[in-house]
């Protein structure tokens, strides 16, 4: 469970526990260069969330960004979470958190580690906790990214760098038979895919792997899509799921999909859990 979570309403508790989860057996099991990349995804992620409408004024002063990342960065492990949960209960709305804090706090990060003021652990740990609390807090940060999308709306992605097809224009087929809008995407680079997702907004995306080397590459692709698409379902389907029984945690993914005979049932049932 997580630790020292403030009670807050708004907050969805089993969200923020697994993303604080994923991220400590993320560095039990990957190697040192691989967690690197992941960090360094999340921080790209983040800071590139930039404002659409909010009023500039209204945006938290660089003194504030500055004090979040001083929170984000030190030995007290909730520090982050009461700067942001203190903002939102002062008037702060999901744009200012999301586009002002959140993001502001993840440019300023990336900055310190290309200058060298701060290590690959501090950053990593400081990425661990911003990551968790846009998780914690992803039901009001893109309340509006779902809207209109169709509950059968699904996309099938082989994950990058992965080369076995049949299976995945398999469970495709399967699901366009049982009259859902099911999209393919094989062969496409990690930012092509999630760019997909923010163009056409699919309620669910299943994400494909057969293979161990495929982790990084998956965990990589979840954590991109946790953030530009924080209410998006998803579900990692393949070999994968026969070869680490702690996939769907270590990726930080709703659920798995073991077999293809299932896999409509099983997408139906996860997303009636979420409702």
């Amino acid at each position: 469970m997580a630790k020292g979570l403030l009670s807050e309403n708004e907050i969805d508790r089993q969200a923020y526990a697994l993303a604080e989860r994923q991220f400590a057996l993320v560095q039990e099991v990957l190697p040192v260069s691989a967690v690197e990349t992941l960090a360094q995804e999340v921080v790209r992620r983040l800071a590139f969330r930039m404002p659409r409408s909010a009023m500039i004024d209204s945006m938290p002063s660089q003194q504030e960004v500055d004090r979040l990342c001083a929170a984000l960065l030190s030995t007290e492990e909730v520090a982050g979470d009461r700067i942001i949960l203190a903002a939102r209960r002062d008037g702060a709305s999901a744009e200012i958190i999301y586009l002002g804090y959140v993001a502001g706090a993840a440019r300023k990060l990336g900055t310190m580690w290309e200058e060298d003021r701060v290590s690959f652990v501090e950053v990593t740990l400081a990425t661990s906790r911003l990551y968790r609390i846009i998780r914690g807090l992803r039901h009001i940060l893109d309340s509006a990214s779902l809207h209109g999308a169709a509950e059968r709306h699904v996309l099938f992605a082989l994950v990058p760098g992965d080369t076995h097809t049949l299976g995945i224009e398999m469970a495709t087929d399967l699901f366009r038979r049982d009259d859902w809008d099911a999209e393919l995407s094989v062969g496409e680079t990690h930012d092509e895919v999630v760019a997909r997702t923010e163009r056409d907004r699919f309620q669910s995306v299943v994400l494909v792997a057969h293979s161990e080397r495929s982790l990084p590459n998956l965990i990589s692709l979840v954590l991109a899509l946790r953030i530009t698409q924080p209410l998006a379902h998803l579900v990692v389907a393949g070999n994968i799921v026969d070869l680490r029984e702690d996939v769907g945690t270590l990726v930080g993914a709703d659920d798995v999909i073991p077999e293809i005979q299932s896999a409509v049932e099983r997408l139906r049932a996860i997303i009636a859990a979420d409702k």
